[in-house]
């Protein structure tokens, strides 16, 4: 391996795939939400997707200047693009760019650039930022409006925001609006096929780990009832279940976050564990706190998780399981 393939590789990346493959396939699998999102919010989703992504780009080359690292471009991987077209997906169609750029900044320098830069991040950028905007500035992101129509052309809310509002109860949505996202949400976490379809994408390329994903989706269903206990008026069933699993933005969690190879474990076991633990928490604290909190900082949580539960499966199966990672003579 050349000194040039080495230093592609981000050092918490377990794969022979460099960050730039990774990265670049991981936009790829982005487009069909962010087309959906073009198509259904118009100009003001084109707008944003743009502007969180050449800024993100911009903040994480400047302070990378400024600190000292990659003066040769050799930090340039894509993930300053993939974690701004992120974020902008996880945006309210009615979101001021300042809104957006305050986002932007948190997840770029208070998530990756304190801890090393590209590759070094311990949690997903793009929901940092997310999650940093929902409890700083509850009122600024939560713009959800309709799409279609006249809205395609609306521009203002880019520079006064909207008025905030309360979240749209997708559990009265029919099924196909259900699998479109025909209903007011973010401008692309709530197109169900559409995440799907990156999904599927990312699995042929072998740029997602399946392991945390599917643990989680399965925790969900599992556990769902309980978690309808815990609300009020609300018996214990699968009541709601559909359409919580469709539009709540967790199918763009399991497919985008969990699967990252970067702030998931690499191991099956650790991954598994860390879905599960995601979910149990997303079911949680849905009942407690609105519903972008619920999703996103259980994602958080099994980030900063990943090392220690990786590292603890690795000595508990030192002993049984020879690998590359053990000296063997």
């Amino acid at each position: 391996m050349s000194r040039k393939d080495k230093i592609s590789l981000a050092p918490f990346i377990h794969t022979e795939k460099n960050a730039p493959y990774i990265y670049l396939t991981l936009i790829a699998a982005m487009v069909p939400c962010a087309i959906y999102g073009a198509f259904y919010y118009g100009l003001r989703a084109i707008i944003l997707i743009l502007f969180c992504m050449l800024s993100f780009t911009l903040s994480d080359l400047l302070f990378t200047r400024i600190a000292g690292r990659g003066v040769k471009g050799e930090y340039f991987d894509l993930s300053s693009a993939a974690s701004g077209i992120m974020l902008a997906l996880l945006l309210p169609p009615d979101t001021s760019l300042v809104t957006a750029l305050t986002g932007v900044l948190f997840g770029s320098i208070v998530t990756k650039q304190i801890f090393g830069g590209p590759g070094s991040n311990l949690v997903n950028p793009a929901a940092a930022g997310r999650l940093f905007v929902s409890l700083v500035m509850p009122s600024a992101a939560t713009g959800y409006a309709e799409g279609g129509g006249e809205g395609w052309f609306i521009l203002r809310t880019l520079i006064f925001g909207a008025k905030g509002g309360e979240f749209h109860d997708y559990t009265n949505c029919s099924l196909p609006e259900l699998l479109t996202g025909n209903f007011p949400g973010t401008i692309g976490g709530a197109c169900a096929t559409c995440i799907l379809l990156g999904g599927f994408f990312l699995v042929m390329r072998g740029s997602i780990r399946m392991y945390a994903p599917i643990a989680y989706l399965v925790t969900l269903t599992v556990f769902y009832p309980l978690s309808n206990v815990l609300e009020k008026g609300r018996g214990f069933g699968y009541e709601g279940y559909i359409a919580f699993m469709l539009a709540s933005g967790v199918v763009f969690v399991a497919v985008y976050m969990l699967g990252d190879l970067t702030t998931m474990p690499s191991r099956f076991s650790a991954g598994f564990f860390a879905g599960m633990v995601c979910a149990l928490l997303t079911l949680v604290l849905k009942v407690f706190v609105r519903p972008d909190v619920a999703l996103l900082a259980p994602v958080l949580s099994v980030n900063f998780m990943s090392f220690v539960l990786d590292f603890l499966m690795k000595t508990l199966t030192r002993k049984n399981l020879r690998s590359r990672e053990v000296d063997v003579r």
